[in-house]
């Protein structure tokens, strides 16, 4: 999203393109959607823009410059939504194309909703906890919240912020940039609102350009799934229909338009096969349905295809080191 992070260097009183360079990445516009950043790039550039506008802080003035700027479809996909929870989901959808390794989970709490900012990263946990991955949530907080704003066109059900750990040195930005409660020492980044506006029609309903637009989205998606390769294609799929969970190679073979041999040969090519993949989603799926906590550990079992609850809860002690209900009670 090259322009956004242009208009927030400027806004924030500095040229950006030296940082471009300095973070090693390499810009073309002829070709920006095909252009990828990793995750150590987009953290370093954070990292040195805040050091140079210390009278803003950059991440929330990012976030609030955000445009789905080579994305037209997830941009119109998300204006014509019909409500927040519609939204929501929109937003879960382009972060594949936008940062892959990104989280939004909505989890419902009675009469409060937590918008919850989490990160999927292949990289060893002592690496993850030395970087400033705060930096990357506190965009990503300051561009939900401003997308909410503006399809609501109000502050309506808005309750505050949760932020892990102490309050920084700039916690007086949170408060003035979000205007409402900013509440820290919490276990995790998460906006805080009331569950009933989840559900309110919103004014810029477009039923028949939101249909064209969804179309476009999962076309965009299937396009960058086979990017980045057919293991990653295969979870795409599962993801958005988990029943697929139940089907032999065979069967997703055929869904997919190839012999199942040639899934199977594809997939060793990648160092993975066909279970494997199946496993990984089994145990993703499984902890996103245990922390939203609207599944009882039963039904997420069934989904997850496991012959009982014991056959899951063993699985799940083998991935994570405890029993789902242990582990939910953490989450």
């Amino acid at each position: 999203m090259l322009s956004s992070w242009i208009k927030a260097a400027a806004k924030c009183g500095f040229n950006v393109q030296p940082l471009f360079q300095e973070a090693g990445i390499k810009v073309d516009l002829i070709r920006l959607e095909d252009a990828r950043v990793s995750p150590l790039q987009l953290i370093s550039l954070l990292e040195q823009c805040v050091a140079l506008s210390p009278g803003k802080h950059f991440p929330f003035v990012l976030g609030d410059t955000f445009a789905f700027e080579s994305l037209p479809e997830f941009e119109t996909l998300l204006t014509t939504s019909p409500s927040l929870r519609d939204a929501l989901q929109v937003a879960q959808m382009a972060t594949k194309v936008i940062l892959p390794w990104l989280r939004i989970e909505l989890i419902e709490q009675g009469d409060q909703a937590l918008i919850k900012l989490g990160f999927e990263l292949a990289l060893p946990q002592s690496m993850i906890a030395r970087l400033p991955l705060h930096l990357v949530l506190e965009a990503t907080l300051a561009s939900v919240r401003k997308f909410g704003r503006s399809l609501q066109g109000s502050e309506d059900g808005f309750l505050g912020i949760a932020v892990p750990g102490a309050r920084p040195i700039y916690a007086d930005q949170f408060e003035t940039f979000f205007g409402a409660p900013i509440h820290f020492d919490q276990p995790y980044y998460a906006l805080i609102v009331e569950s009933r506006v989840l559900d309110v029609p919103l004014e810029g309903a477009f039923p028949i350009l939101h249909q064209q637009a969804q179309i476009l989205a999962e076309q965009r998606l299937d396009k960058e799934a086979r990017r980045q390769g057919l293991a990653f294609e295969v979870e795409e799929h599962i993801g958005r229909d988990p029943a697929l969970l139940e089907l032999g190679i065979e069967d997703m073979a055929e869904r997919m338009g190839m012999h199942a041999r040639t899934l199977q040969r594809r997939l060793k090519e990648e160092d993975d096969s066909y279970l494997n993949v199946q496993a990984r989603m089994r145990h993703r799926l499984a902890c996103q349905w245990l922390r939203q906590g609207a599944l009882s550990i039963d039904d997420i079992s069934a989904r997850l295809g496991f012959s009982d609850r014991r056959a899951f809860t063993a699985a799940f002690k083998r991935w994570e080191g405890v029993t789902p209900s242990a582990w939910r009670d953490k989450a």
